[in-house]
């Protein structure tokens, strides 16, 4: 980190953990909640919410502690230098491959509803290439494009939520925790990619102007998150019921393009959505795409006038990557998948403490 880098105060810090997980979920997710057949797939959200809260509050007193290094620092320093190059990698592997998943969302949703007639490689290209600007500017210059567009995002999507409240009947979202645990279970695979995007905190500690904020930093970004998630699930189950958004591709979307509010005389509120939601997933991917960054700078021990090569490297491999599903379909059997390396991802910073707690018990810790 640069000494003049820009500290991150605290309410920076819960944008871009909030910013970073809402995303993709706000079109699919209710597409993916109706696949188990339960109209309380926005109950299952609060409870895995509040899972993951707890699993990132185990962690990050570790961080805390050691805040002037990144968790890529500390993977070295702890593990060792081979399994901590493996650990590193993977984070790096997985944080690329976020990026490519929500570009290629990006690119699907721009190209079908927006630029009908605009070949998706560019379309993907050109939002890679802005990324990889905005990687390339450091932390501080990405936690200021969140602090823009959050808000932003916040307010037009409770609006349009609260427009469609007219719609909402309590009878498509009974009975309530239909399934039992079964319906959890079956829930909590088809949306593990949904609360992917605090893991950020990984790099964020050292960039923080307080770190002993972290926690209640990341702790209300999840929380923000999950109850977004919840009440936009909530609103469109109860308008569309779960039968309709299991057959719809992006519920969301065509939930707000039905919609029709006397006395304005607004014709298509979904352009309102898809305009929104377009800059908000691209700022989504910063994190990620800053978070593989930071984590093959530390791979490779570059300086970071050494950059230039490796950010034009990640914008190749990441487009290439992206554009390589042959449709939606693989597309989200991807994103499933990345579900399940987010689980080991998170698991890495406390294999890393507990590692750590037991060379302190034998007198071998290299850390202070």
């Amino acid at each position: 980190m640069r000494k003049s880098e820009h500290k991150l105060t605290f309410m920076q810090t819960l944008i871009m953990i909030s910013s970073t997980l809402i995303g993709a979920g706000v079109l699919t997710l209710p597409r993916s909640a109706a696949e188990t057949g339960s109209p309380s797939g926005w109950l299952m959200i609060l409870l895995q919410g509040v899972i993951f809260i707890i699993i990132v509050l185990l962690f990050l007193p570790f961080l805390q502690k050691n805040s002037e290094k990144t968790l890529f620092k500390l993977n070295n320093i702890v593990a060792g230098t081979f399994i901590g190059f493996l650990l590193n990698l993977y984070i790096c592997l997985y944080f690329i491959g976020i990026v490519c998943y929500q570009a290629r969302i990006l690119g699907e949703v721009v190209g079908f509803f927006l630029l009908k007639n605009t070949p998706m490689a560019v379309v993907v290209f050109i939002f890679l290439a802005v990324a990889i600007y905005h990687v390339g500017g450091g932390v501080y210059s990405i936690a200021k494009v969140y602090a823009y567009i959050f808000p932003i995002t916040l307010i037009i999507f409770m609006m349009l939520l609260m427009f469609s409240f007219r719609l909402f009947q309590f009878d498509f979202i009974r009975p309530v925790f239909e399934g039992g645990y079964q319906s959890f279970f079956s829930l909590f695979p088809k949306t593990l990619l949904y609360f992917s995007g605090f893991e950020i905190i990984f790099y964020l500690v050292p960039f923080m102007r307080d770190p002993k904020q972290a926690k209640k930093a990341v702790a209300f970004g999840i929380g923000t998150s999950t109850v977004f998630y919840s009440i936009t699930l909530f609103i469109v189950i109860g308008c569309m019921t779960v039968a309709e958004a299991k057959t719809v591709t992006w519920p969301t979307i065509s939930l707000i393009h039905a919609l029709e509010v006397p006395g304005i005389f607004i014709e298509r509120f979904d352009l309102f959505l898809q305009l929104t939601w377009t800059a908000q997933q691209f700022t989504c991917m910063l994190g990620s795409f800053k978070g593989a960054h930071i984590g093959l700078t530390e791979i490779f021990h570059l300086k970071n006038k050494n950059n230039a090569w490796l950010l034009t490297a990640m914008l190749v491999a990441t487009f290439f990557i992206t554009m390589y599903p042959k449709d939606l379909n693989d597309v989200f059997y991807y994103g499933t998948l990345l579900g399940y390396a987010f689980l080991i991802v998170i698991a890495i910073p406390i294999f890393v403490w507990l590692l750590s707690w037991v060379q302190k018990k034998f007198g071998r810790s290299q850390l202070q």
